[in-house]
């Protein structure tokens, strides 16, 4: 009995993988409170479905890079970029995204509740479905972003004619 036990807790135990934050970034791994050298190039970087819940990426570049149902919480990445970075139902609450630019970046169905987008450049991005309740988004940049079906810092939807600006 012992043994069927044991192989049943192994068996549903999830196959989440860990590492040490100074190992290198990959997919599904586990950085939460890992803090990374400042200036970092990991453009083109693969890491979807990894947390970086409470790490620091203080001006990295994430252009074009992975990061799919990746969780992003509470995260530091002031003056990072993003450009043209897959991003998509990757959830972003609560992190700082001061200065970022997420230009053409694909953030369909992306939850950045209660995160601050301050001077944020979304400039063509997909932002379709994508959450902004409570975020502070001053001076943040939507030329041309698709923001169809976005919930706006209000809680309200964006209109089917959300082009660069949330139409109720």
């Amino acid at each position: 009995m012992k043994k069927l036990f044991l192989v049943l807790f192994f068996l549903i135990l999830p196959n989440i993988a860990s590492a040490a934050c100074e190992d290198p970034l990959k997919d599904g791994v586990d950085y939460t409170n890992c803090r990374f050298s400042d200036g970092q190039d990991l453009q083109g970087s693969y890491l979807p479905n990894s947390n970086l819940s409470f790490a620091s990426f203080i001006q990295v570049n994430f252009d074009k890079s992975i990061m799919m149902n990746s969780n992003l919480s509470f995260g530091t990445f002031p003056e990072s970029t993003f450009i043209r970075a897959n991003l998509y139902e990757s959830v972003l609450v609560g992190a700082n995204f001061e200065k970022s630019n997420f230009t053409g970046a694909n953030l369909t169905r992306a939850d950045f509740m209660g995160s601050t987008l301050i001077e944020a450049n979304f400039q063509n991005s997909n932002l379709m479905g994508a959450n902004f309740t409570s975020s502070n988004m001053t001076n943040a940049n939507f030329d041309g972003a698709n923001l169809i079906g976005a919930t706006w810092t209000n809680g309200e939807t964006c209109g089917p004619d959300s082009i660069g600006v949330c139409n109720k």
